[in-house]
């Protein structure tokens, strides 16, 4: 007989078991969210939570006179914190984020998508459909929207886009100079004689910084986040210490010192909104790097640990100058440190080692924004360098670097003092807050698909409160903050120049294009029997999605946008016996032969043959016995899936031609070296299993790609002349376009051409 109160007890231990195991899973869950969380002060608070260090100073370059003033500018720094750090990006603006990617290209990249655009210039439904969302902040694209029908709208859309990466590039610029110059500023404090040597160990210490990023962050970055952590629990405790000598400062939460602030100070208080924007530097951090980490993970981090404690130090500085108002000459933060030799330089060492993480998150962080513009074809080519085998955004530049180095080491020079270099650092932060709230409206009507009501009702709160700040820090635009613009156009236009002359290319291509029946032709007449279409079962993987084009009885070139279609069973229709291995050219009737290996001629557009191919032949009758059209296809989503990688078609009917996709999102490195050949031929078989030998030539590659010279057409006019000289220029100064792309120098051809624009 059954036991049935053994199987009971053995039914409800495994009942029990499993919940234990349940319970285990979501301990573990709750434990790594922690630990991110605690790892994401290493990286996005360096610059917010360096703030302290100048922010007082720079709002009272005299000492104040009367106590409200100081209770006022504490109540505008902590409802600042409030509103736009917390309140805008923590819960708002981190929803719009592209597959867990944030940043001003994020927001580019689902516009976008949601209106059915590709960002060069040539427009696919399939690039669509390798889009997967799992966020709740995500919707289907259905219909064209503004965006979709104007194109006004969307060259005012991209300009914005590469206007506010500009300005965060120019930002990290300045964040490692005023950083660093503000804590070793305290030097002065207590060995005044070393006063005159500020500026030279500010020097040494970014040089020996940008020296460092060839070996990668990864190497030191589990450092950053307890060292950020100490340094928080230092100024959070001095800020305590402070607010016992004075509460009355906690009357700050009140929010009527505010308009007290300015009702008395009229027009010099609307001013102080500049020094008021500098302690919340660094808001910009809270969404570019949002792909470093997640949501959840920053929506713990700042509101229970970064904002209590920059709250208490700044309300622990305003203390100790309403007791002493002198300490804001000349550093408020280092003369309300205790009076201490030891918690003094304590709080030195890691205010310096602070800073110099303030400073590599946003060299990191413009490391990134030149990749993803690279990638979306807004930047001229620059040579990276993937320093992390495990981490794919954790990227090097050479020439981004040193140029960043040169240029930070000048501003130290030329600006001297901290003081100074803060008029220049606010321009940018505010213009960037500025669009983000313009973008985050346009997102919140297309892309979340709320009421309009909501979207215009959040331009209105974030946009007055943004202006305001940034119309109070271009009033002292002559002061410095010219720097940060005339930098930020500067960017700004190379990258419209660049992005401009590349759809010019793209569009020249397009129309440059041509069918291969036009350049070969075959005297053989195909019997009736190779007229007849056969059904042949081959085995694929249904997950797998290489789009294929059915076979025509005509010789027309098969266009992916009325032909293509996903591959996702296994039964596809093929022509049988069309012998075209015996080709001769059409122009000269020269005989065409067919070698050994695999031939990949680059091509800008996605169907049709290159000019580069057309070019190639007719100097050299001879074609590899593999020949392979292929597109790189930059998509606008951060990664894409290795199902979605390839898109397969075959030219006509010839033996062996085929025309491949390659598709890479914007944070990923493109690479066409042997793995990728030995996947593309694997597809290529799927696609085509009656071509033999298709692996056996993977070891027999030569990759054609075009070196073109352009100039501009002899009717062309002044202006456009200008720019395509520029833009040449630049073409000429960048990279070689396959020189990030992991391919073997031996195995390169390059087909010279002149190109008209």
């Amino acid at each position: 007989m059954v036991d049935l109160k053994s199987t009971a007890s053995i039914l409800s231990y495994e009942k029990n078991l499993e919940e234990q195991h349940k319970r285990a899973g979501r301990s573990v869950g709750v434990i790594a969210i922690l630990f991110m969380s605690f790892r994401t002060l290493g990286v996005i608070y360096g610059d917010i939570g360096t703030s302290p260090l100048y922010v007082l100073s720079a709002i009272f370059p005299d000492p104040p006179e009367d106590a409200r003033d100081v209770i006022g500018i504490c109540s505008l720094i902590f409802w600042s914190l409030t509103i736009v750090p917390m309140i805008k990006y923590v819960f708002i603006v981190l929803r719009a984020d592209d597959n867990g990617e944030g940043g001003t290209f994020a927001f580019y990249s689902i516009l976008n998508k949601y209106s059915g655009l590709s960002v060069n210039g040539e427009s696919r439904s399939d690039d669509n459909s390798i889009v997967r969302y799992d966020t709740s902040s995500t919707h289907s694209f259905k219909q064209p929207n503004l965006i979709a029908r104007y194109k006004l709208i969307q060259n005012a859309l991209l300009i914005i886009v590469l206007f506010g990466s500009s300005l965060v590039m120019s930002d990290g610029l300045l964040t490692p100079a005023v950083s660093v110059i503000s804590a070793v500023e305290g030097i002065a404090i207590k060995a005044p004689s070393l006063e005159t040597y500020i500026v030279p160990i500010s020097c040494a210490i970014i040089v020996l910084l940008f020296l460092a990023q060839r070996f990668g962050t990864n190497k030191v970055g589990d450092w950053f986040a307890p060292i950020v952590f100490l340094w928080l629990v230092t100024i959070a405790s001095t800020g305590i210490w402070n607010i016992t000598k004075h509460p009355d400062i906690l009357r700050s939460f009140n929010p009527y010192n505010i308009f007290d602030y300015f009702i008395r100070n009229k027009g010099l208080g609307f001013n102080s909104l500049g020094g008021v924007l500098l302690s919340i530097t660094g808001v910009e951090a809270l969404y570019a790097d949002l792909g470093h980490f997640n949501r959840i993970s920053i929506q713990l981090s700042f509101p229970l640990f970064v904002y209590p404690t920059l709250t208490l130090a700044y309300l622990g500085q305003g203390a100790r100058i309403i007791l002493d108002p002198s300490i804001v000459k000349p550093n408020a933060f280092w003369n309300s440190v205790p009076d201490n030799d030891l918690i003094y330089w304590i709080t030195f060492v890691f205010a310096t080692l602070a800073t110099i993480i303030a400073s590599q998150a946003m060299i990191s962080a413009t490391f990134s924004l030149v990749h993803q513009a690279v990638q979306l074809e807004c930047f001229p080519r620059v040579k990276i360098i993937h320093t992390s085998k495990v981490l794919e955004g954790q990227i090097y530049i050479p020439e981004i670097n040193y140029f960043l180095m040169i240029i930070i080491v000048i501003i130290c020079i030329v600006f001297k003092e901290s003081a100074n270099l803060t008029n220049a650092y606010g321009v940018a932060v505010g213009s960037v807050m500025v669009i983000t709230t313009i973008l985050t409206s346009i997102t919140i009507c297309v892309v979340w698909k709320l009421p309009i009501i909501l979207s215009i009702t959040f331009l209105l709160i974030f946009g007055i409160i943004d202006l305001s700040f940034l119309i109070s820090t271009l009033r002292k635009i002559h002061e410095g903050g010219w720097f940060t613009l005339l930098l930020a156009f500067i960017i700004c236009l190379i990258m419209i120049i660049w992005k401009w002359g590349s759809r010019l290319k793209f569009q020249h291509a397009l129309k440059s294009k041509t069918k291969l029946e036009h350049i070969f032709v075959n005297d053989d007449e195909p019997d009736k029997g190779d007229e007849e279409m056969i059904e042949k079962d081959v085995s694929i993987d249904p997950s797998s999605k290489i789009a294929i084009g059915e076979m025509e009885p005509s010789n027309e070139l098969v266009d992916g946008n009325s032909t293509t279609k996903e591959m996702n069973f296994g039964e596809i229709k093929i022509r049988k016996g069309v012998n075209k291995s015996q080709i001769r050219l059409a122009s000269s009737g020269f005989q065409v032969s067919r070698l050994p290996g695999i031939g990949m001629f680059y091509n800008e557009v996605a169907f049709g043959v290159p000019l580069t191919f057309r070019h190639f032949i007719q100097h050299f009758p001879a074609v590899p016995q593999i020949l392979i059209f292929i597109t790189i296809r930059p998509v606008a989503i951060p990664y894409v899936g290795d199902d979605d990688r390839l898109v397969v078609r075959k030219v006509s009917n010839y033996d062996g031609c085929y025309n491949i996709i390659a598709r890479y999102g914007y944070m990923e490195k493109i690479s066409q070296g042997q793995e990728f050949v030995k996947k593309m031929l694997e597809s290529i078989h799927k696609f085509d299993p009656t071509h033999e030998g298709l692996l056996e030539n993977s070891n027999h590659v030569t990759y054609v790609v075009s070196q073109q010279q352009l100039h501009p057409k002899l009717n062309a006019s002044w202006l456009k002349r200008l720019l395509i000289y520029c833009y040449v220029f630049l073409v000429n100064n960048s990279r070689q376009l396959y020189g990030n792309w992991n391919i073997p120098i031996e195995d390169v051809v390059d087909v010279g051409m002149k190109i008209a624009l």
